[in-house]
């Protein structure tokens, strides 16, 4: 059986990343084990200053994000959004990765639920330390591990490879974007780098063939890549219980996340994950459902 190796270059802090989580989901139930996963950082943004540099303020974050709404992931209404930087955010979820694949995971939804669909700055160190009790990681410990040498090397070379994007998404440039002006990192001749999510496959062959799906795409783009790259994975049927969907996920799923894993429009999803007893948690524009 083909294995597959998946590296998805992201940020905490982007709302596309955010509103692509129901094809994370869809290729994690879809294929399984038969995926092997890394998160690596993009780096979006080193503070609030560069991202206010940039002309991001307090009410245009907040007008940006409303424009998400369309994707169904639960979103802040407040009529400001302080802008914050994604460099430590970042560093927190690599640190986490050196001991933790999965609580990277964890961690990384944590902060993006904080930042997006709370409104909460994710450069705070009290955000950070909450996103790590969230995540059922022990804070204090990655707080100090955030800081040290390895993890800024680690940080630094995700940042650097998002930097140098691949043949396949050069030639999708409409999906990339140019390296920032204050980068003082490695970056590819090309002077782009991934937006987020980029998806980056690599069949377990004698090749070690890849395949990359730079940006924000939609399910069926993703599905008809790995289709292509391994056509032998097993596909699993998508699940009608929503229950047996909360027992599998390792985070509380969005109305929207369940709804696109049951093929059922949200107000169908809504009425399974009640009958299934699903307990709902509000935010922003939706909820997160969660087993009792």
């Amino acid at each position: 059986m083909p294995r597959v190796s998946v590296v998805e270059f992201t940020d905490p802090a982007c709302p596309f990343a955010y509103s692509a989580e129901p094809v994370r989901w869809r290729l994690a139930w879809r294929f399984g084990d038969q995926l092997d996963w890394t998160v690596r950082m993009v780096g979006l943004a080193r503070d609030a200053a560069a991202q206010e540099a940039k002309g991001f303020d307090a009410e245009r974050n907040a007008e940006i994000l409303r424009n998400f709404d369309r994707f169904g992931m639960p979103l802040s209404t407040a009529e400001r959004r302080e802008p914050a930087g994604s460099w430590d955010a970042c560093r927190l979820v690599v640190a986490a990765r050196r001991d933790d694949e999965d609580g990277a995971v964890r961690l990384l939804r944590a902060l993006r639920v904080a930042g997006l669909a709370e409104a909460r700055p994710i450069d705070n160190p009290d955000v950070l330390s909450d996103a790590c009790e969230t995540a059922g990681l022990p804070p204090d410990a990655l707080l100090e591990r955030m800081r040290d040498d390895a993890t800024e090397r680690d940080f630094r070379a995700d940042c650097d490879a998002a930097r140098a994007p691949g043949p396949a998404a050069l030639a999708m440039d409409h999906k990339l974007a140019d390296v920032e002006e204050d980068w003082d990192g490695a970056s590819g001749p090309s002077g782009r780098r991934y937006t987020c999510p980029t998806f980056v496959f690599e069949l377990d062959d004698e090749q070690g063939t890849v395949a990359e799906v730079p940006g924000f795409q939609p399910w069926a783009a993703v599905e008809a890549v790995v289709a292509n790259l391994a056509p032998g994975l097993e596909r699993r049927d998508w699940p009608e219980d929503a229950a047996e969907v909360l027992r599998w996920a390792p985070v509380p799923l969005s109305t929207q996340e369940l709804a696109d894993l049951m093929d059922v429009d949200r107000d169908e999803a809504r009425e399974r994950l009640r009958t299934a007893g699903g307990v709902e948690h509000e935010v922003g524009t939706d909820a997160f459902w969660s087993l009792a």
